[in-house]
């Protein structure tokens, strides 16, 4: 029996650059609706904060295209408090794949979101 995926709310921010110094790309806070929502950016992308507000833990992939196709990095997100419970999530060089090594030279221009 297959299980629904949960809904979440989640927020991201994506920058020009790896390190989340650059221009912001993108702004999104909303519900993922439980699903696996393709999301936009403003354009290439190298860096993001992603955060989990409220619901389960999610998976953000993170593509090469604009369409959540192409090469792409995932990234498991929890609901997340901060290290001082300030609610601020890292900064993560998205077009990283989990081992740090430059995985998305052309940078990232669109997430797709998992929650479960």
């Amino acid at each position: 029996m297959a299980t629904a995926a949960n809904a979440a709310t989640v927020y991201f921010q994506t920058y020009t650059n790896g390190d989340c110094s650059g221009t912001i790309t993108t702004t999104f806070q909303g519900p993922n609706g439980g699903g696996n929502t393709c999301h936009q950016f403003g354009g290439q992308s190298y860096g993001a904060f992603y955060q989990v507000i409220s619901g389960a833990t999610c998976v953000f992939k993170s593509w090469e295209n604009s369409d959540c196709s192409g090469l792409a990095t995932t990234r498991s997100v929890l609901p997340y408090t901060g290290p001082d419970g300030d609610g601020s999530p890292p900064c993560q060089s998205i077009a990283n794949d989990n081992s740090g090594n430059f995985h998305v030279p052309n940078g990232l221009r669109s997430v797709s979101i998992t929650c479960s």
